[in-house]
This record gives structure tokens, sequence and C-alpha cells, in this order.
């Protein structure tokens, strides 16, 4: 299975919904607006991003909190980084407000997304300072991991609503 997404205004990206009536978008915003969908075969978008889903829990809803860690994983460091999530699954789908989660890995790149999605930002941050976040993201040391291409960063979103598309 696999993941696509692309950015652009919400004029624009909600069109594709007619185009494609088999697919499923999710439509979410901070700034900007940005389009997801999971399926199989080639994209559907021009300018989009590929994503193979190595690790999926729950199902994406059409209202929540979308919060996706990107993790720049060096190649060499990339069957270490995928098997410590194998690992560790099963921590985040017991947290209340925990709707889906995905591990995705670029198709192009080395900057992996940690997506999930909760009913509210008030879950995400009771996950944040929970302790099964802190055994989930205990070091062993205080630097990142050998394998980080780079620091991680995040973006979050809130899908967006039928009441807000007006």
């Amino acid at each position: 299975m696999k993941a696509y997404m692309t950015n652009g205004t919400y004029d624009f990206l909600k069109k594709l919904e007619s185009k494609h009536p088999q697919i499923t978008f999710h439509f979410m915003r901070d700034i900007n607006t940005l389009a997801y969908y999971e399926g199989t075969g080639k994209s559907i978008f021009t300018a989009g991003r590929t994503y193979d889903i190595l690790f999926s829990k729950g199902t994406l809803q059409e209202k929540g909190f979308v919060v996706m860690n990107h993790i720049p994983v060096t190649v060499e460091g990339q069957p270490v980084f995928e098997d410590r999530f194998a690992k560790r699954q099963g921590n985040v789908e017991t947290m209340p407000g925990f709707q889906a989660f995905r591990l995705l890995k670029p198709e192009k790149g080395h900057t992996y997304i940690v997506f999930t999605q909760w009913d509210t930002k008030v879950h995400y941050e009771n996950w944040k300072t929970s302790k099964s976040f802190q055994k989930a993201h205990q070091q062993k040391t205080v630097k990142q991991p050998a394998y980080f291409a780079d620091r991680p960063f995040l973006h979050t979103y809130h899908l967006i609503t039928e009441e807000e598309q007006d």
C-alpha cells in the first residue's frame, strides 16, 4: 500500500474529488492545504510525494488532528530505523483519542514520516506527556541516533470538515 500527498490551494485540490470519485481524499490544513490519500498504483498527483506504508494501525478519519514527524534517515540507517518501529508497535494505539498511525517511507529522498491522527490536539498532547510516550522515545544517550541524517521536524494539521469548506 502507498500513501500519496501534495500541497496546494484548497479550491484547486478539492476539484480532484470530482475527477477521481473512487479515491478517498483527506484534506488537511496548517498554513497551507495538503491532500492525502492511500492506495495502490500510480499517483494521480503531478507534483506530489509517494510513500510506502511500512506500518499501519487504525483507520483514517474525516475529522481530527494530524501530526507528521519528518525524520531524515541515512541510507545505512534505514534497516535499523525500520526495525526500531517494528519492535515498538503497540503503544500509541492504546491511547485515548488515537485514530490512526502510519510509518511512511519515501520513494524518493530519505525523509520518513511518522504519521499519527488524533481526535483532537489535546489527545495528542496527552500522548506526548504519557508514560507510554516516554517509554517509546527513551534514548540511551542524549544525542540523536546515528541513523538520523538531519534533525527531525514536525508538521501539524487539522482535517478540513464540511463546515470549513465554504
